[in-house]
């Protein structure tokens, strides 16, 4: 029995975007509709998590094995770290980016089937 290498390739780009796509489309509403900052101000950081879960999941499509889980870690991190840049170290937001990165790897891995039995 042998170890065979796994190849996994993080795409670099469209993690990228996806993480400051996730931390900046509120401020972009913001900006656009003034109003909307009452009703989604409090919200924003609820609404980073869930559109980190959704880019982590548009960005492993057609992806299999090991690397979907590291695409969506790496997606959660950099969206975590953009979150941090952005609202600074408070509590909040430091347990915020915890569960940016959770949701990042959430959004990727979730149903998709991969348990160990499934991996390739």
């Amino acid at each position: 029995m042998s170890i065979q290498p796994v190849t996994s390739k993080i795409p670099a780009g469209p993690v990228a975007v996806a993480a400051v796509g996730a931390q900046l489309v509120d401020d972009v509403v913001f900006f656009l509709v003034p109003p909307a900052a009452l009703v989604l101000g409090p919200l924003a950081g609820l609404l980073a998590i869930a559109l980190t879960a959704a880019g982590a999941r548009a960005v492993t499509r057609g992806r299999t094995g090991p690397v979907v889980a590291r695409t969506g870690l790496a997606l959660g991190l950099a969206s975590a770290g953009i979150g941090l840049l952005i609202g600074g170290l408070g509590l909040v937001t430091l347990l915020l980016a915890g569960i940016t990165v959770l949701a990042g790897v959430a959004g990727a891995v979730a149903g998709r089937g991969l348990t160990a039995t499934r991996l390739p």
